[in-house]
């Protein structure tokens, strides 16, 4: 049997197969579907309201409920694609270890599902957008190109960490224990004004910064991403997806025995 390697005619199909499953998977027997992926940010968005109550209303020019909800979204579509695509590998063992698919499949079919699940998720949060405050205006017209610089970005990252979680488990146990503290040191649901100058220069070391902050400038301040947000989060998505890719190609020849 010949190897479905990525130049192959059917490597298309297959990917589409297998995101395809993952979300049959997924929502399989659930009665509410995509709008279980707002319950998350929504609570989040309530609890974190009553905490930033007081600079909700202290600045005027910050619609928190939009910034809040917007940030939330993109975080949990990015922190929960890391872990997927990270995962895609162990996750598919039996497949890799019964059908003569190239493994790099695998993180761009859980990256596809990702995305399906983000757009499907649209429709009730451009719903609840609306409830809040946000007009619709041509800056949204980034986010298409936002979401894929955002999924290669994710995609290298996963691929990188993935790989590595192949010969030691606890790169999936470390990163999902290192997420909450991303959560709290990128602005998701408060401004970076809120962090004294001095120490705003460490908030930027965080490269999710740089694509929640994006995502703010698109749906909060009703503008296309500042051009030095662009040029970073290019950047972080050519440097994440080479280095991901690099370090897939040395090691996966030892994927099915460590699987």
């Amino acid at each position: 049997m010949s190897l479905i390697s990525i130049k192959s005619p059917g490597f298309i199909n297959a990917v589409m197969s297998l995101a395809v499953k993952t979300l049959k998977v997924r929502y399989k027997n659930s009665l509410l579907g995509i709008f279980w992926s707002m319950l998350n940010p929504l609570l989040f968005l309530i609890i974190l309201y009553i905490v930033f109550s007081r600079v909700a209303n202290e600045n005027q020019e910050l619609n928190y409920a939009l910034y809040a909800l917007s940030g939330l979204i993109f975080w949990n579509f990015i922190s929960a694609s890391v872990l997927q695509v990270l995962t895609s590998f162990i996750d598919n063992g039996d497949i890799l270890k019964s059908v003569n698919l190239d493994p790099i499949a695998f993180p761009f079919a859980a990256m596809l599902a990702a995305i399906f699940n983000l757009l499907l998720s649209f429709i009730p949060f451009f719903i609840i957008l609306f409830f809040v405050g946000y007009d619709l205006n041509w800056s949204i017209l980034s986010i298409i190109p936002f979401i894929l610089v955002t999924a290669v970005f994710i995609t290298g990252l996963g691929m990188l960490l993935g790989t590595l979680n192949v010969y030691f488990r606890d790169i999936q146990l470390l990163w999902t224990t290192i997420t909450p503290a991303f959560f709290y040191f990128t602005p998701i649901a408060y401004p970076i004004t809120l962090i004294p100058e001095r120490f705003r220069w460490l908030i930027k070391l965080n490269p999710f910064y740089y694509f929640i902050d994006a995502v703010h400038q698109i749906f909060h301040d009703s503008r296309f991403p500042s051009f030095e947000n662009v040029c970073v989060m290019l950047g972080l998505a050519i440097a994440a997806i080479s280095l991901g890719y690099y370090l897939f190609t040395k090691l996966r020849k030892g994927f099915i025995s460590n699987i």
